[in-house]
């Protein structure tokens, strides 16, 4: 198995993170590395939620980004009334899909989540189109369950319990 690990993204990576692309049929299903890292940066300036991003390195090469948010409940929102992880951004470069580096660094990437803030997020939400069937795979594949919901783009929206 590949020795996966994840670093945070930095003024030291985030240049090659942003040279990373996913293959052409998927771009429809999800959005630039440089689009996320902007989503984070606004995100931690707003105050609220917290960015978490990170470059996924396989054998000291970045080969993907994941980029999940801390989101508290919404004390404005009275139907926003628990704390989750919401998996914004998963990608594995072209070059090196299908090698088993997502699932590793997703498996790493739940210990943190289960870790943060001393465990406090009760679970990890996600949305995910509902044509993109191997992403769908993915995450179910993980213990992810469709909730049954659509987003706005009516992209089904995935959850897996923490605790």
């Amino acid at each position: 198995m590949p020795m996966v690990t994840l670093r945070e993204i930095s003024v030291d990576n985030f240049e090659e993170c942003l040279s990373l692309s996913v293959a052409e049929d998927q771009k429809k299903h999800i959005a630039s590395n440089a689009y996320s890292l902007a989503e984070a940066y606004a995100l931690s300036r707003e105050g609220r939620d917290v960015p978490l991003p990170y470059a996924i390195y396989a054998h000291g090469q970045m080969v993907g980004f994941v980029l999940t948010i801390f989101q508290p409940p919404d004390e404005q929102d009275p139907e926003d009334d628990e704390t989750v992880f919401y998996l914004a951004r998963m990608m594995i470069d072209r070059r090196y899909q299908g090698r088993g580096y997502g699932r590793q660094a997703m498996l790493q990437l739940l210990e943190i989540m289960k870790a943060f803030q001393d465990g406090r997020a009760e679970a990890v939400v996600l949305s995910c189109s509902p044509d993109n069937i191997a992403a769908r795979k993915f995450y179910t594949s993980l213990g992810f369950v469709d909730s049954g919901e659509l987003d706005g783009d009516g992209d089904i929206y995935y959850r897996l319990e923490l605790r």
